[in-house]
Parts: structure tokens; C-alpha cells; sequence
């Protein structure tokens, strides 16, 4: 099974780049962020077209989240489910949502497609809340799973996790996405239980990036941050054939400013 994240900055300007990566790599699940419409105005025909079921939540702003299946989910999960009402997020249906599935080696999974706040600038209000939003959601996961349920989260979360995952991380260093409370919430959310796909084949590479700057000719440059991620629970190392940046689309004409990231598991 190929899933995949990929994080278009609007559907509008980039259904027919989502339509070619379907097309040319056969994706069978892929997670998309910051679609930029209203849940009723994603184009859900063009992908029905193609054989994909459409999981969409969006709303007014830049948000957005949606899962692209070729199979049929069995439940949907959007937001923070299972939280009191005090603990919801004005935003937070906006930025995930969960399907399960199941398959003949497993009896069911979940895919989740996730987009936490960007955060920007550091130390203002919406720094803090981006840090809050990393530990409300392991409290999600908390409520609603255990470490023992096969999950794939994916998503762009907005955080360098270490140095190799910056280009230069001394000129980086407490930019945003890359501040030591940012790396540290999002290291809690890890302490669920989860596993950084890629870097579980990959752990000492650097330079594999997910996200470039318009500006200053950075993806050709290579000057990059690895913000967009596959998390997994540990029952599905062992179905993890492989994990990559798929970045010929951030070449394409008029491309979001991050690349897919796929993974192929055994399931």
C-alpha cells in the first residue's frame, strides 16, 4: 500500500498537480493540507473520476484537511474527539481529520491528515497557541487510542525536529518551526508512541527536506526544512517497506511550497 502527505496550499490552484501524482505514482491513501476551501466547495468529482473516496474538512480561512482513499472508510474522526468542550480549539476541525479502514492482514487502521498552526511570529499568540495544539493533540490520542492501534499520522506539523532537518541550523536556530519548545512539544507528541517513519529508514541523513521558500531560488538551493511527516505506531514498523520526499512536484509549474512525502507498507 503507497500512502502520502502533501500539503498543496490551495486545492484550487493545485487539483490537476494532485491528479498527476495520483496518476503517475498510484497512491492508494493520500493526506492533504491547507486546501483552502469550504468542506462543500472541494472538488470531489475530479477525484471521484480517478477512484478515490474524498474525506474533506475545510472552512473560511487557510486551513483545511482531507484524505484521498481508494477505500471506503468505516468511521471518520474530525477534530479533537473525545475531549471536553473546553478543551476544542476554535480551528481544530479545520486541521484534522481521521478514517478508519481495514484490510485482510489488518483488522482495521487509521489514517490521519493533520495540519498544525504555523505559529508565526515566535512568542506571539499564535506561537503559543501552536505549542498548546502539539499537547492537546497527544491528549486526543490519548483519549481515543492506545499504542497498540495500527495508526498513520501524516501531515505538515510545522516543526524541524532535529539539526539534520534544516539546511543550516545555526541560521535557524529559535526561527520558527524550529525553536527548542516547538521541538520539544512535538517530541512529546512522539512520546505517545509514535515513530518518525522517515527517519526509522533514514536516521542520520540530512539535506531531505519537505518545504523551500519561494524565495531566494531556495529549492534550488536545496535550503530547506523537513516540516511535513509520517508517524506511525510501533505494530506497524514491520510493514514499513520504505519512506521518501517525492520532490519533482515542488518543480512543477506554480507549486506549493512543500513536496510529498509517501510511504509504502506492507499492509
Amino acid at each position: 500500500m503507497l500512502v502520502g502527505t502533501w500539503n498543496i496550499n490551495s486545492i484550487k490552484i493545485r487539483k490537476e498537480q494532485v491528479e498527476k501524482l495520483l496518476s503517475e505514482r498510484s497512491i492508494d491513501i493520500l493526506a492533504l493540507q491547507e486546501t483552502k476551501v469550504k468542506t462543500e466547495e472541494f472538488p470531489t468529482f475530479i477525484f471521484k473520476k480517478l477512484g478515490y473516496e474524498v474525506y474533506h474538512q475545510g472552512g473560511k480561512g487557510r486551513n483545511g484537511v482531507a484524505i484521498l482513499s481508494k477505500f471506503k472508510a468505516e468511521e471518520i474522526i474530525i477534530g479533537f474527539k473525545g475531549l471536553k468542550e473546553e478543551d476544542q480549539f476554535p480551528d481544530v476541525k479545520e486541521r484534522i481529520i481521521g478514517v478508519k479502514f481495514s484490510s485482510p492482514n489488518i483488522k482495521e487502521y487509521w489514517v490521519f491528515s493533520v495540519y498544525i498552526p504555523n505559529g508565526s511570529p515566535v512568542n506571539s499568540d499564535y506561537y503559543f497557541y501552536k505549542l498548546q495544539f502539539l499537547w492537546k493533540f497527544r491528549e486526543f490520542l490519548e483519549a481515543n487510542f492506545s499504542v497498540d492501534h495500527p495508526l498513520i499520522i501524516m501531515g505538515d506539523f510545522n516543526v524541524a525536529p532535529e539539526e539534520i532537518d534544516v539546511y543550516d541550523p545555526e541560521i535557524l536556530r529559535e526561527s520558527i518551526c524550529f525553536t527548542e519548545r516547538e521541538r520539544k512539544a512535538f517530541k512529546a507528541l512522539l512520546g505517545f508512541g509514535l515513530v518518525d517513519a522517515l527517519r526509522l529508514k533514514y536516521p542520520e541523513k540530512s539535506g531531505i527536506f519537505t518545504w523551500w521558500d519561494y524565495q531566494f531560488s531556495a529549492f534550488n538551493k536545496n535550503q530547506g526544512m523537513r516540516l511535513d511527516h509520517i508517524l506511525i505506531t510501533s505494530v506497524l514498523i514491520d510493514k514499513l517497506e520504505n519512506v521518501w520526499v517525492e520532490k519533482i512536484p515542488r518543480s512543477w509549474k506554480k507549486p506549493s511550497d512543500h513536496a510529498p512525502v509517501l510511504a509504502e507498507f506492507k499492509i
